[in-house]
């Protein structure tokens, strides 16, 4: 009788130990998958946070394209009148008209443009057109 092992109890023995050294590098990096996970999930909940935050003062910029429709009249009057203006000179209501209009509307884009993937803008549906 021979003293030698068999090859079936020499290939297992191999593959465990080759099992285990598999084992070694998951397990050391999942310290680092879990602070990663966390680190994604915290940074997502603030992008969604301050997305709903800022989206909150969409109405305002709503009021402030209103607000440049009714100083084109203003404007106007001001510039065939420049006396009633009360000391302002007649251009800055004309530049308070363009400074609203493209506040409001570059607002709305900015917004549109953080959006985070998979999130909708929960004020949609109180604005007109085909939303809803």
């Amino acid at each position: 009788m021979s003293t030698k092992p068999l090859a079936a109890e020499i290939k297992s023995e191999a593959s465990e130990i080759r099992s285990s050294r598999r084992v070694f590098p998951a397990v050391a990096r999942l310290p680092f998958l879990i602070v990663r996970g966390v680190a994604k999930a915290t940074l997502y909940t603030a992008w969604c946070l301050a997305f709903y935050i800022l989206g909150m003062f969409r109405p305002f910029t709503g009021m402030a394209m209103l607000a440049a429709i009714v100083m084109v009249p203003l404007s106007i009057a001001a510039f065939v009148k420049p006396e009633a203006a009360n000391g302002m000179p007649f251009w800055a209501f004309i530049l308070m008209t363009f400074g609203f209009a493209g506040f409001s509307i570059g607002y709305t884009i900015f917004l549109d443009w953080i959006t985070p993937p998979g999130l909708q803008d929960t004020s949609a549906q109180f604005r007109g057109g085909d939303s809803g």
